[in-house]
Formats: structure tokens, sequence, C-alpha cells
């Protein structure tokens, strides 16, 4: 196996576990289920991090509707 190149490891995004997904999705169709735990995982962060995503933002519009800070 080759070693990975060095890329900027930044923050975990909606876009980078999509593509991820996406990768992962051709590689499952191609190479049978091996793989297929892995893809199944990043789905599932991917669902977490939109659940995360949407609550952020109730939590910030509750926020900016009432001028109060919420715990």
């Amino acid at each position: 196996m080759t070693a990975l190149p060095n890329h900027d490891r930044g923050p975990i995004t909606e876009e980078k576990l999509l593509k991820a997904v996406n990768i992962l999705a051709d590689i499952v169709e191609q190479n049978g289920p091996a793989f297929r735990p892995l893809y199944l995982s990043l789905r599932q962060q991917l669902a977490e991090l939109r659940l995360q995503q949407s609550a952020d933002a109730a939590l910030e519009a509750i926020k900016s509707r009432s001028g109060t800070k919420v715990a």
C-alpha cells in the first residue's frame, strides 16, 4: 500500500464526509461488501454532523429571537 499524501486535515466538514461516502459507495459497488462497514460508518457520521448542524442552527435562531442566552 502506498503512503497517503499529507493533505491539510482541517476540521471534518459535511463536504468532506459526503465526498468520502460517495467514493466508498463506488468502492463497495465495484469490490463487494468488504468495505461496507466503513461505508456505513461514514454515512452515520454524515447524518450525525447534519443533525448537530441543524440543532446548532435551531439554537441560534432561538437565541436571536429571544435575545437571551440559552445554555
